[in-house]
């Protein structure tokens, strides 16, 4: 007997039936196996799953394809989006709605949602698209695409059609919210943002009505301008593939809520090929990314496109690549520099990604202003630590070492007095590794000296007429009108190879580097995700706020951009990042950022190692991104100017110093541990947080300010050449006083009151951020409308964790947020109506002004982030 499944109607809609929901258990016929994966085996993260419950298949499949069908009644004619809640990430299957046909869900749909039962298990929402429906009885089939006698995994926990959007938050329907928190905590749930127009916080003004209407975003000095001249910073986030494979209707909605929080540029990050047949670009794919960049523009979002990078790269004749099966690493660092084979392959890539139309738009990538930036290589440098023979084969190696050789024949040859490498031959000059480039490697004599220069000097001019023959390229045969960037990458010697590693990026149009602060995790997968047993510290960037990702060297006559930009997890002492990047990249002079990585359309409800989409992030943008991308902090003064003679630095002179490295825990294994802990050199790292710290290629020269006016190293407090910021490293705390924007962020708790120009900031809670910053452009002292941005910290509901610092439950959403506890008085004109808003910036509620002598003060509600004051 069949079961027909009713219909569940939204909380929010009174009128319509707007949504359907079904269990996957409760299908009408099956022959799932019910093997490997039943809920039982989870227990209590059984609770997880829609009804407790979910329809599973495990081992080789049989005769007969795995299939099921569910009966529904849908309530209205229309076009509904169908969603599935299930495992694996993939399956893949196949769908359909009575005799329609068939649809895949395959490896390019993207998650939106992932909750862990057990490890490599997991629950995830997956967006099927958009179909059309008559009301009434319709069945649902769906049926694996495993062949007999190949694994055929899935499960199938629940289903929904809706006519409204959603954003998936585990096994809670749409509407529902569970309150779940601990004592002095509060659960941040949102339901999906229905984009009122009565929200009080959107900053969707501060885009363009379409990205690129002016015309192509152009490069001038330091400077981004729009199409129309006018100087543009971009506040950003990254995005892969698992985002492109939303669908429309997911594009849509992200490119909205995106807009909303100050966002007007997405680095679209991810291989466009086809890993059955890298020859051949994967078309789904690529539509998918056609369709983010479309509801981007829309938006006036703006899209960086980077389509290389060694890591998504499996090395093998299949791309063009030989010798790989012989090395443990099968990634081709490096070899986009010397293999012509593997450059026609990588040329193949670009022109699919660039010179297809955009069946969204109507032109290709090539031709979209919307199209800010191409990237041409991430994360590689033949100057980094990957460079050698543990990570390159003999055939790759062999191309790189007969060019060395023919490159030195037309150079003198072989000097008479240089040490040998074991890889020396006739025809063929060996090249040493990594190291032997360095500071320490070039010390062991002179003639190691002059041959290790003639090598980074071969390697600089080879990396360098890569970057520029390929630009050239795109812009001759493809017609690409964005602004390109060559890389992002670090050296294994920074102080002796930076600058080098720089100049081979010279030629063309955007610096750009990737920067995370980490605090101390440890545990098997720790590189790239959190689990139970790890061990990990809660640290502020306050208390070392030289080292962090943000701090630059700008290079003259090119915009800079930090394109990955993250506070990782599961280190929760994050509600100061985004101010912090705001404030210091406006001081350093930074054009750009972009923050990693958007995961989907929702909240993410579940630790993660680079966590965007939770409320210490994300949540935090609207104020940031208002402060950066409006210019309200000043760009500071140089207080060190260097001018490099690059001929020495390819002579191996070295530039003396450079930024924090700040890589991410997954590149920074690359590093040998040796030399992980090495220190930058002199000048002061805390120059970067007084102004800006510039570089040139010219006559050599040095100038630097004198420090000491702006650093008290006794009380540990250092200010900003133009007064407006302060960062007490002593006890974590960073204030921000300008005229348009004033902030506390830190270990407030012991702070007391935090007098600025106009506010008075007190916060008990022991961390925290507060900000206030005027809506309308004008000084706080005049505003008539002010927002007031308060947060402290997150965790998920149910997190454990002992004194020692090791996880023993990540718990499970909702997301906890500390309860603010926390005033901020006003001076001037007292203000005429106060709104506590909710997630979406809408308004929950009025608040009241406690006036006296002329001093307003407002105690901040305890479980909210937002509060809009007009006067």
């Amino acid at each position: 007997m069949q079961l027909l499944l009713s219909v569940l109607l939204a909380a929010t809609t009174a009128t319509a039936q707007d949504w359907v929901w079904w269990e996957g258990e409760a299908a009408a016929t099956q022959n799932f196996n019910g093997r490997d994966f039943a809920a039982r085996n989870y227990g209590d993260k059984a609770e997880a799953l829609s009804g407790g419950d979910w329809l599973c298949n495990g081992g080789p499949v049989g005769a007969a394809p795995v299939a099921a069908t569910w009966k529904i009644r849908v309530p209205a004619d229309g076009v509904w989006q169908l969603w599935a809640r299930k495992f694996w990430k993939h399956g893949p299957f196949e769908w359909r709605f009575d005799d329609d046909d068939w649809s895949t869900c395959g490896r390019d749909i993207g998650l939106a949602d992932s909750v862990v039962l057990a490890p490599n298990i997991c629950a995830n929402w997956v967006t099927l698209g958009p179909t059309t429906l008559k009301s009434g009885e319709r069945t649902l089939e769906v049926r694996l695409t495993a062949q007999r006698g190949e694994a055929g995994t899935a499960c199938f926990d629940c289903f929904l059609l809706t006519r409204v959007p959603f954003s998936p938050r585990g096994k809670w329907k749409p509407g529902e919210t569970t309150g779940l928190a601990e004592d002095g905590w509060w659960a941040w749930e949102p339901d999906a943002d229905a984009f009122s127009k009565d929200a009080l916080l959107d900053l969707t003004f501060l885009n363009e009505k379409e990205a690129g209407a002016r015309g192509f975003v152009k490069a001038k000095g330091n400077e981004f301008l729009l199409g129309d001249g006018k100087p543009v910073r971009f506040w950003g986030v990254n995005c892969g593939p698992d985002v492109w494979g939303l669908g429309r209707a997911g594009h849509e909605y992200l490119a909205r809520r995106l807009a909303k929080c100050g966002v007007n540029l997405v680095r679209l990050h991810g291989p466009t090929f086809d890993p059955r047949d890298p020859s051949q670009i994967d078309a789904q794919a690529l539509d998918n990314l056609h369709s983010l960049v479309a509801a981007l523009k829309q938006r006036g979002i703006y899209t960086t496109l980077s389509f290389y990078f060694p890591l998504w790269v499996q090395a093998s004749s299949a791309f063009g690549l030989d010798g790989y099966d012989v090395i443990e690493n099968k990634h081709p660092f490096a070899a986009i520099y010397f293999s012509p084979r593997f450059q026609e392959r990588y040329r193949g890539w670009a022109r699919g990604l660039l010179a297809a139309k955009n069946r969204h738009t109507g032109k290709s990538l090539a031709e979209d202003p919307a199209v800010a930036m191409v990237e041409l290589v991430n994360e590689d440098s033949v100057f980094f630590w990957t460079f050698g023979d543990r990570n390159i084969p003999e055939a790759q190696l062999a191309i790189m070492e007969r060019a060395f050789d023919g490159w030195l024949d037309q150079r003198g040859g072989v000097g008479a007095s240089w040490p040998r490498n074991p890889r020396d031959a006739a025809g063929r000059t060996g090249l040493f590794a990594a190291w032997d480039m360095t500071s320490q490697g070039i010390q062991q004599s002179a003639a190691k000296r002059e041959r290790m220069a003639a090598q980074v000097r071969f390697l600089a001019e080879t990396q360098r007429a890569f970057y520029a023959d390929t630009a050239a390229w795109l812009r001759k045969d493809l017609g690409v009108k964005a602004l390109i960037c060559a890389s992002n990458w670090r050296t294994a010697d920074e102080a002796a190879l930076g600058a080098v590693e720089r100049w081979t990026y010279e030629a063309l149009d955007v610096f750009d580097r990737h920067g995370y602060f980490s605090a101390r995790h440890d545990g098997p997968r720790a590189s790239y995700s959190v689990g139970v047993g790890d061990t990990f510290e809660d640290r502020s960037a306050l208390l070392t706020p030289w080292a962090t990702p943000v701090p630059f060297i700008q290079y003259e006559g090119h915009p800079h951009f930090v394109s990955e930009l993250g506070w990782s997890g599961p280190n929760r002492l994050r509600a100061d990042a985004p101010l912090f990047a705001a404030a210091y990249g406006s001081l350093d002079g930074m054009r750009a950022f972009g923050w990693f990585a958007v995961s989907g359309i929702s909240w993410q409800d579940a630790p993660a190692k680079f966590p965007l989409s939770v409320p210490s992030i994300l949540g935090q943008f609207p104020a940031a991104a208002l402060i950066f991308r409006r210019g309200d902090v000043k760009e500071g003064p140089p207080v060190l100017a260097q001018s490099l003679d690059i001929e020495k630095q390819l002579d191996l002179e070295g530039c003396g110093f450079a930024e924090e490295a700040a890589l991410d825990e997954l590149r920074a294994r690359d590093v040998p541990r040796a030399a992980r802990s090495a220190a930058n050199a002199q000048p002061d790292p805390r120059m970067f947080l007084v102004g800006k710290v510039v570089r040139a290629f010219g006559k050599p020269s040095f100038e630097q300010v004198d420090l000491r006016p702006f650093i008290d190293a006794e009380k540990r407090i250092v200010r900003s050449a133009t007064g407006e910021i302060a960062c007490d490293w002593g006890r974590g705390i960073l204030t921000l006083d300008t005229p348009n924007a004033q902030a506390a962020a830190g270990f407030l708790g012991g702070a007391g009151e935090i007098a600025l120009g106009d506010v008075t900031i007190a916060m008990k809670n022991d961390y925290g951020c507060v900000i206030v910053v005027s809506l309308d452009g004008k000084s706080l002292a005049s505003s008539a409308k002010m927002l007031v941005q308060a947060f402290t910290q997150e965790r998920t509901y149910g997190f454990k964790v002992t004194d020692a610092g090791r996880i023993e439950d990540l718990g499970a959403g909702p997301m906890n947020v500390e309860e603010v506890d926390a005033t901020v008085a006003f001076r001037g004109a007292l203000p005429s109506k106060v709104t506590a808003l909710d997630e979406h910036g809408v308004a929950r509620g009025t608040l009241r002004v406690q006036a006296r002598n002329g001093v307003g003060s407002l105690r901040l509600p305890a479980a909210g982030v937002y509060v809009v004051i007009e006067r």
